[in-house]
C-alpha cells in the first residue's frame, strides 16, 4: 500500500499503517553507559568500513530521480509513488503488474517499525507473522508459509538483503534500520526470485553510501517499558567526491525481561541485540559501479518466554500440578538462554556495456547458535535441553538487463547456491521415580543426542521477457530451470537409563552422560534427494492510462523438498517432496483526483500440491501410540482469497489508510502418516478469514516551528490456527487464536529544518492478550500445551538527531 503521513512535499514515500505492538527499553542505571556505547558505536562503524570484506547489505539500484509526470502529481497535490525493484528493474509501484507493498524509511526511523521483518508483515494484507524471539521469524502470506523452524528447512516466503538469499529461517531475524525501503512481494515469484518463493518475498534494502555526500545521517535513541533502550543510527561520507563513499550504521537493543519466574523470583526473557554494518561504494568509471558491505549482530536472551497452559477441562498437569494463568509469568526451574552470532557480506557489481546492465551478486552469510533450556516447561526438575548449530552459505548470481524503453526488453541470468548445516541436540530427563509427586507415565527416552551434517547445493537459469505490444498492452513471459541437491548425514543416540551428571552442572552434563545407549531410538542413516523443476510466469497487462493498471498473472511456484531431522525412530527419518503451487491472480491498480485516491483490488487461486506440514500425529514406526511432531507431505489444498489496499488525502496534511484482506484456505486431501487423523478440510495454520487494517495522520503545522504529526492504527485479525491438528478450540484452546485486535497511537513534534524529531507512543493501546504461538503436547516430558503470550501494553518515547 501506499501513502505518505507527513507532508509529501518534503517525504515523498509510501506508507502503511503502523502497527507494532511492541516496544523496547533498557536499565535506569546504565542510561549514561549505553548513551555513551551508541555514540561510539556510530563513529566505529563508520572508521572501520574501509577495512571491511566481502559483504551482504547493498541496495537493489541506484536511487533514481523522481520522473517529470511524478513530480507534476506532487505539484498538484497528488501522492508521490517511490520506486521499487519488484520485477529486478525500477519502476513505479503502481505501475508492477503484482501484488506488491512497499514501506518506506521514515516509517522505520520515525515510525517505530524494524525489530525484525515480523513486524513488516503485519502491516500487509493477508499476511501474518509470528516469533520464538526476534531470531527465529515464522511469516505467512496468503496462508503460505512454514511453521517448522529446523535449520534445514526453508520458508516459502523468501527473505532477500539487499538482493542476496537468505536460507537459514533462524538468520533473517536481523533488525531493520538505516534502510531504504522493504518490498513485500505477494504470491509465487519462481522466476526472478528464485526456489523457496511459493508463499512470496521480503527484500530489505539497505540506505547506501551517497558519492553527491548526500548522505541523510542520523542518531537515534528509544526508552520504554521494560527498562528497553535502542540506539541506532547512521552516518556516510564522501572518500573521493563522485568516485568513493562509505558508510556505517548500528542498532543496540537492550531489554529487561518482560515476564516474571515464579521458581525464581526474577526477570526472565531478557534481551540484548546489537548490529553493526558498513559499506563501500565505488565508481572508478561511469560504467561501473561496485558496492561493498559487511553485517555483524550479536543477540543473547536470558530465561524463558514460554508458559505451560493445560487444555484439560480440570486445568491440571499429571501429578496435580496447576499452571498459573498470570500470562506474564514464568515458572521454570533450568537456566535457559540462547546465543547466537551472525556475520554477512556481499559484493556488488553494476556494469554497463552499452546499452545493457550487467549485474554480479556475491554473498556469503555465516550464522552460530547455542542455546540451553528447560524441556518440561515446569518448576519440576524432569527434563533439560542443550543445542549448538551452526550454517554457512554462498551464492552467486549473474544478470544481464536490457533496456527497459523498447519492444522487448528482457533479463537473462544465473544463480549458484551451497549451504552447509550442522546441528548437535541434547536432551536428559530423569526417572520419575526422582520426582514422586509425577509419577504415572513418564518419560521411556531418558538421554538422546541428535546430531546431522546437512549439505545444499542449487543451481539455476533464468529468463524474463517484456513485450510492449503497443503502448498500453504488455505480455511478461518467465522461466527458472533450477536443479537442486540436498544430503543429510543423521545420527541419534538415545537411551531408557536416566542421566548421571549432576543437574546442578547444567553447562557440562551433556558431556558427563554415562549411561548405556540401545533400543530403538539409537539409529542413522543417510540420505541423499536430487529435484529438476521448471518455474515460470505468464502476466498480461493493460495500461488503461497512466493512473489505472489492469493485469492477469499466472505462475508456478516451488519450495525446495528435505527431510524430517525431527525424527526420533528411523520410520521417521523420510524425504519430503517438493512443494508446488500453480496461481492466478487478477488485479487493479488505480489513483484518483490527482493522486488524492489510491486504490489496488486483487483476487487470487491458488492450486497447492506437496504442501509441506508440520503435524502432530503417531510417531511413524512407534508401538504404542507414542505421538510426536514430525514433517511430512499432505497430499494437496487450495486458497481463494481478495485484497483490497485503500489511501485517501481527503484535505492537505489528513491521510488515511486501510488494507482488507479476506482468505479461505483448505487441505483437498490430508491423512497424517501411521494411521493418524483425516485432516482432509482443515484450514492453513496462520491463515484467518480477515485482516483489517486502519490507519489515520494528521500533520498540524506551527507558525515558524516545525509541525505535530497525530497517528493511530489497528489490525484485526480473526480466528486462526496454529496446527493443522483437529481443530476445535473448545478442546484445544492453545492451538488456536480467537479473533483480536491491536492498535497502536503515537504523537511526534519535528522542528522546521527536520533536524530534530521527538516522539511518545503506545502499541497495544487496548491492552488485548493474545498468543504468539504454541507447542502441542507431543511428548512424556511436555504434559500439557505450552504457549507464548504476546506483549501487553507498552509505552514508550524517542528522539531522533539528523545532520
Amino acid at each position: 500500500m501506499a501513502r505518505s503521513l507527513r507532508n509529501p512535499s518534503r517525504h515523498p514515500r509510501t506508507v502503511a499503517p503502523d502497527l507494532r505492538g511492541k516496544s523496547l527499553s533498557y536499565r535506569v542505571h546504565r542510561t549514561a553507559r549505553f548513551l555513551s556505547a551508541g555514540a561510539s558505536a556510530l563513529a566505529l562503524s563508520l572508521a572501520a568500513t574501509p577495512a571491511l570484506a566481502a559483504t551482504a547489505e547493498e541496495a537493489a539500484a541506484p536511487e533514481a530521480p523522481i520522473p517529470a509526470a511524478e513530480a507534476a502529481d506532487e505539484a498538484a497535490g497528488g501522492s508521490y509513488d517511490i520506486v521499487v525493484t519488484a520485477g529486478r528493474r525500477e519502476e513505479r509501484l503502481q505501475d508492477v503488474p503484482t501484488a506488491v507493498s512497499a514501506l518506506s524509511k521514515e516509517q522505520f526511523q520515525v515510525g517505530g517499525i524494524g525489530r525484525s521483518a515480523n513486524e513488516v508483515l503485519s502491516l500487509v494484507p493477508n499476511a501474518s507473522a509470528g516469533t520464538q524471539q526476534h531470531g527465529r521469524p515464522r511469516w505467512w502470506i496468503r496462508g503460505v508459509g512454514a511453521g517448522q523452524q529446523q535449520l534445514d528447512l526453508a520458508n516459502p516466503v523468501g527473505f532477500y538483503l539487499d538482493d542476496v538469499y537468505i536460507s537459514n529461517s533462524s538468520a533473517t531475524g536481523l533488525p531493520l534500520f538505516d534502510i531504504e525501503r522493504v518490498e513485500i512481494l505477494r504470491g509465487p515469484q519462481g522466476t526472478l526470485w528464485g526456489k523457496n518463493t511459493t508463499g512470496g518475498a521480503i527484500n530489505v534494502i539497505s540506505k547506501r553510501p551517497s558519492l553527491s555526500g548526500d548522505d541523510e545521517n542520523y542518531l537515534k535513541l528509544e526508552y520504554g517499558s521494560y527498562d528497553d533502550k535502542i540506539a541506532e543510527g547512521g552516518v556516510g561520507a564522501v572518500i573521493v567526491p563522485d568516485k568513493l563513499a562509505v558508510r556505517g550504521s548500528f542498532r543496540i537493543d537492550d531489554r529487561d525481561g518482560r515476564f516474571t519466574n515464579l521458581f525464581t523470583g526474577q526477570n526472565s526473557n531478557a534481551i540484548s541485540d546489537q548490529v553493526f554494518r558498513g559499506q563501500i561504494l565505488a565508481k572508478p568509471t561511469d560504467d561501473l559501479e561496485a558496492l561493498l558491505s559487511l553485517h555483524y549482530r550479536r543477540y543473547k536472551t536470558d530465561g524463558s518466554y514460554w508458559n505451560t497452559a493445560s487444555y484439560a477441562a480440570s486445568g491440571v498437569y499429571r501429578g496435580g500440578y496447576v499452571p498459573s494463568t498470570d500470562q506474564d509469568t514464568t515458572n521454570t526451574n533450568a537456566p535457559e538462554w540462547t546465543n547466537n552470532k551472525q556475520v554477512g557480506g556481499s559484493l556488488h557489481l553494476d556494469w554497463h556495456p552499452g546499452d545493457l546492465t550487467l549485474t554480479s551478486i556475491t554473498g556469503y552469510e555465516r550464522f552460530d547458535s547455542r542455546s540451553a533450556g528447560d524441556n518440561d516447561y515446569t518448576p519440576f526438575e524432569i527434563s533439560r535441553g542443550y543445542s549448538n548449530a551452526s550454517s554457512r552459505q554462498w551464492s552467486q548470481e549473474l544478470r544481464l538487463t536490457s533496456p527497459k524503453d523498447q519492444t522487448l526488453s528482457w533479463i537473462v541470468g544465473a544463480f549458484y547456491f551451497n549451504e552447509k548445516i550442522r546441528s548437535n541436540a541434547y536432551s536428559a530427563a530423569l526417572p520419575e521415580t526422582a520426582v514422586p509427586a509425577l509419577a504415572g507415565g513418564g518419560a521411556t527416552v531418558a538421554f538422546s543426542n541428535t546430531r546431522y551434517n546437512h549439505k545444499t547445493e542449487s543451481g539455476a537459469v533464468f529468463a524474463s521477457g517484456t513485450l510492449n505490444i503497443s503502448d498500453r498492452f504488455k505480455l511478461t513471459l518467465g522461466g527458472r530451470w533450477t536443479r537442486e541437491t540436498k544430503q543429510l548425514e543423521f545420527n541419534r543416540l538415545a537411551s531408557a537409563s536416566a542421566a548421571t551428571a549432576s543437574w546442578s552442572n547444567y553447562a557440562q552434563w551433556w558431556n558427563s552422560y554415562t549411561g548405556t545407549y540401545g533400543g530403538a531410538g539409537t539409529f542413522s542413516g543417510n540420505l541423499s534427494r536430487t529435484w529438476d523443476a521448471f518455474t515460470y510466469d505468464a502476466t498480461p497487462s493493460f495500461q488503461i492510462d497512466r493512473h489505472n493498471l489492469i493485469y492477469f498473472k499466472y505462475s508456478h511456484g516451488l519450495k525446495s523438498g528435505g527431510f524430517n531431522t525431527a525424527a526420533t525412530l528411523p520410520a521417521a527419518l523420510i524425504a519430503v517432496e517438493p512443494e508446488r503451487l500453480n496461481s492466478y491472480e487478477v488485479g487493479y491498480k488505480s489513483q484518483w483526483l490527482d493522486g488524492a485516491v489510491t486504490l489496488n483490488l486483487t483476487g487470487f487461486h491458488y492450486d497447492y500440491r506437496n504442501v509441506q506440514v508440520n503435524v502432530v500425529g503417531p510417531n511413524p514406526g512407534a508401538v504404542g501410540g507414542t505421538t510426536v511432531s514430525y514433517l511430512q507431505n499432505a497430499a494437496k489444498g487450495h486458497v481463494d482469497g481478495a485484497e483490497v489496499e485503500l489511501a485517501v488525502r481527503p484535505v492537505e496534511n489528513l491521510h488515511l489508510n486501510a488494507a482488507l484482506g479476506l482468505l479461505n484456505t483448505r487441505y483437498d486431501q490430508f491423512n497424517v502418516l501411521n494411521g493418524g487423523a483425516n485432516l482432509s478440510g482443515a484450514q492453513f495454520v496462520r491463515s484467518p478469514h480477515t485482516t483489517l487494517n486502519v490507519a489515520a495522520s494528521y500533520t498540524v503545522p506551527l507558525r515558524n516551528s516545525g509541525n505535530i504529526e497525530f497517528e493511530a492504527d489497528a489490525r484485526y485479525t480473526s480466528l486462526q490456527y496454529y496446527y493443522v491438528t483437529p481443530q476445535d478450540p473448545a478442546t484445544r484452546y492453545y492451538t488456536s487464536q480467537p479473533g483480536y485486535t491491536l492498535a497502536n497511537a503515537r504523537i511526534t513534534y519535528t522542528t522546521a529544518d527536520d533536524k530534530f524529531s521527538v516522539s511518545a507512543f503506545v502499541n497495544n493501546l487496548l491492552n488485548a492478550r493474545y498468543l504468539n504461538h504454541s507447542l502441542v503436547a507431543a511428548s512424556a516430558t511436555v504434559t500439557g500445551d505450552v504457549v507464548q503470550w504476546g506483549d501487553p501494553r507498552t509505552w514508550g518515547a524517542s528522539v531522533i538527531y539528523r545532520f
